[in-house]
């Protein structure tokens, strides 16, 4: 939901509370696949009372996607009129709701008045099912013990330990639109050099990692990350690739993520994409992500897992990396700092033949929101600058420049954002393993 939205909830929260029933909304939630039912069962487990878990059940509605205030608004329909009336117009109109009817709410389905009654359109059945299956459902995993934000796609399933482990799913909601993609009607080539393929139905698959809170706050919540999803999703969704969006993943879901995706079929594709936003550093040379256990990821890990010996679905196709994330805590003020480079001379051997064994890493394009040692920044409202430079300039120019262009244009496009205190700004850097062929993104065209 967008932030007016959201600030309508929080606002009005005490009147929600009272002319909303708690178990008729959860069940409500529950059945419309809003909750999940490790949400559901945080939510119980962790709050004393009944009106907590009532306030605390609408603050998790306001972090569930930008459908979540339709779906809270129909539910209100049909059960909470008065409530209805609250978030439709902003406050309690006394043309839409009757006297009569505002009475019976407050006194029927108050959270504090323990006459409350059911709503008739709430299925009595179902709702004392799920309370049974939550008496049932333990939430004293690991795995499981932090909250989680159960997208269609992040849903939980039981593994052979009793754990709750994160499923490879495929995300389909729907997210705001903000760039349009311009579509190209032929596929584009390069005078000198070969493009790599990128003409089928089945495109890409991007695989997104957001890492938007941390566990006893280690880390201070990534404000705006939220738009970054959108942003994104919206991009890659255009662009014709399959998308799997997380949020929040412990170093383990991580894990068991990618070795699923590695042996998938969905990684039988012309391109793979792979986007980490979360917290980072830089250190003795070893770029460092913070996942949301406040475990530590390094970046050589993740290319290790998709190079040429540990994943051959991708042998020879195009693998682009893409890591917003801190390299470090210095404010960029402009200050030029030379690079160093590390460079090993040898001589060939024109005697002997040419090898026919493929590299351990080629066909990869990595980039960085920033260079080692700086910070990389975020605006709380429109998401990271990398994220918002990249869906810019990819929207626009994707169907007729290479990535590699592209994404020299968005290091050029972001270079000009400033903060506002202290005027710092920010590098985006970039390399090729073995990135010998050109790659266009040909969005809108397939030869199928």
């Amino acid at each position: 939901m967008n932030q007016l939205e959201r600030q309508m909830i929080l606002r009005q929260m005490e009147q929600l509370v009272l002319n909303t029933n708690y178990q008729i909304l959860l069940n409500e939630c529950y059945h419309r696949r809003m909750l999940s039912e490790v949400m559901i069962s945080i939510i119980e487990d962790r709050n004393p009372d009944e009106a907590t878990k009532h306030k605390k059940l609408f603050e998790k509605i306001t972090r569930r996607g930008p459908t979540a205030f339709q779906t809270l608004l129909d539910i209100c329909q049909q059960n909470f009129p008065v409530a209805h009336a609250l978030l439709k117009n902003g406050s309690l109109s006394t043309n839409n709701i009757s006297s009569n009817s505002s009475n019976n709410q407050e006194k029927y389905r108050s959270t504090f008045n323990p006459n409350r009654s059911r709503s008739i359109s709430a299925n009595l059945g179902e709702t004392l099912a799920l309370s049974q299956k939550l008496r049932n459902f333990s939430i004293g995993s690991r795995s499981t013990s932090q909250e989680d934000d159960g997208k269609n796609n992040n849903r939980l399933f039981e593994t052979t330990d009793k754990g709750f482990k994160r499923q490879l799913e495929v995300y389909r909601e729907k997210v705001q639109e903000l760039n349009k993609v311009e579509l190209t009607t032929r596929p584009q080539r390069h005078r000198l050099l070969e493009a790599y393929p990128m003409r089928s139905r089945n495109r890409g698959v991007v695989f997104i990692v957001n890492v938007i809170t941390y566990i006893n706050d280690t880390h201070p919540k990534r404000n705006g990350a939220e738009m970054d999803k959108d942003n994104l999703v919206s991009l890659f969704r255009q662009l014709g690739f399959t998308i799997f969006y997380y949020e929040d993943l412990t170093r383990e879901d991580f894990g068991y993520l990618i070795e699923q995706l590695k042996t998938s079929e969905h990684l039988s594709t012309e391109c793979f994409a792979f986007y980490v936003l979360a917290h980072g550093n830089h250190t003795k040379g070893r770029d460092k992500i913070y996942l949301h256990d406040n475990s530590v990821l390094f970046v050589e890990e993740i290319l290790a897992h998709f190079n040429n010996v540990n994943c051959r679905r991708l042998v020879r196709k195009p693998k682009l990396f893409f890591f917003s994330i801190c390299r470090g805590d210095q404010p960029d003020y402009g200050t030029l700092r030379p690079a160093e480079h590390t460079e090993r001379d040898g001589m060939i051997n024109p005697k002997k033949d040419t090898p026919t064994n493929m590299p351990t890493y080629a066909d990869m394009f990595i980039c960085f929101s920033t260079v080692p040692g700086f910070a990389a920044h975020r605006d709380m409202l429109n998401g990271s600058w990398f994220v918002e430079s990249m869906c810019e300039v990819w929207s626009k120019h994707a169907h007729d420049t290479d990535v590699e262009q592209l994404m020299k244009m968005v290091g050029k496009n972001a270079s000009m954002y400033r903060t506002e205190q202290n005027n710092a700004l920010q590098t985006l850097a970039s390399e090729q393993r073995g990135f010998f062929d050109v790659l266009y993104l040909n969005p809108g065209y397939n030869a199928d």
